[in-house]
């Protein structure tokens, strides 16, 4: 069974068990590896990061998550991060997940019209997704003219209606307004809310780059490279997974049972049983030629 069979088939045992269906939220963004050398595939300078840039899809329903594919944006192809986006999005697309509400979260940097026009004809009813303060409305305004939970119409989609939201917070000493467009009427709060979920993946992105091993790719070949991530996505995936089925809580925010460290060394001693003997030996005097650098690589898990 492939990586997105078994993640798939986890969300919708998880579903069934939940009584109501949460919604299923799909999240998308982009993640840079950076990286110093000049060889390795892949490498480009972007936003200021020379390294590997990765678009990523997160999957969310109710506690259970997956990282459910991403795509490398190549230097060698004319694709864009919004067409990356697109490609994932479409694996997710209503029509072979129906009996779900979807809730698709990007921020400003996919924003297309064009983009929204095909989520809305694929059946995505619920989108969220970030909007600068310029963007022009139908009628003339700005989008920094509208007022919390407005129905506007943008002068680039003409006959589709958003619901404006807005949050301020700190940046560079100071208070600014990051805006959101929601196809879904909805109060100013819960638009801001449903929005704020799109910050899960920045907890995924740091727990891959540095619990999982992302940050450590330094292969150098395009497919070595590919192996890599579909070992992350692999490892963390079940990762994630034993901290759901640990779950004792019935509380919105996450009160695990397990954190996701615990939940990764339970996986990593049921797969390799014979780890906990390795360490063992390595940490003995049986074992005197053993470095430490050795013996740490053993204990914190990496590279096993």
């Amino acid at each position: 069974m492939c990586l997105w069979q078994f993640q798939a088939a986890a969300l919708r045992d998880y579903a069934r068990k939940q009584g109501k269906t949460p919604w299923l939220v799909i999240r998308v963004d982009l993640t840079s590896v950076a990286k110093c050398g000049k060889k390795l595939p892949y490498l480009r300078t972007y936003n200021g990061i020379h390294g590997i840039h990765l678009v990523v899809m997160h999957v969310s329903l109710g506690k259970l998550s997956f990282p459910m594919g991403c795509e490398i944006y190549d230097p060698a192809s004319t694709a864009t991060p919004i067409d990356h986006a697109v490609r994932l999005l479409s694996r997710m697309h209503p029509y072979h997940w129906g009996g779900f509400e979807h809730l698709v979260v990007m921020d400003a940097g996919f924003y297309s019209a064009d983009v929204l026009d095909l989520l809305n004809w694929w059946g995505f009813t619920h989108v969220s997704i970030g909007a600068k303060a310029n963007l022009r409305l139908r009628d003339g305004r700005k989008l920094r003219d509208a007022k919390q939970a407005e129905a506007v119409e943008l002068d680039s989609l003409p006959g589709t209606t958003f619901y404006v939201a807005w949050v301020t917070l700190p940046r560079d000493g100071k208070r600014r307004r990051f805006y959101t467009l929601s196809t879904t009427r909805a109060t100013a709060i819960t638009l801001t809310s449903r929005h704020k979920r799109r910050w899960l993946i920045e907890s995924f992105f740091k727990s891959a780059k540095h619990d999982f091993g992302l940050q450590e790719t330094r292969l150098r070949t395009k497919q070595a490279i590919l192996n890599w991530l579909l070992l992350v996505w692999l490892s963390t995936s079940l990762a994630l997974f034993t901290q759901a089925l640990h779950d004792k809580t019935k509380t919105k925010s996450p009160a695990w049972r397990l954190t996701l460290a615990q939940a990764a060394e339970s996986i990593r001693d049921y797969l390799m049983p014979h780890w906990r003997s390795l360490r063992a030996l390595i940490s003995s005097a049986k074992c005197p030629l053993a470095s430490r650098r050795f013996a740490l690589i053993i204990e914190h898990g990496r590279g096993v």
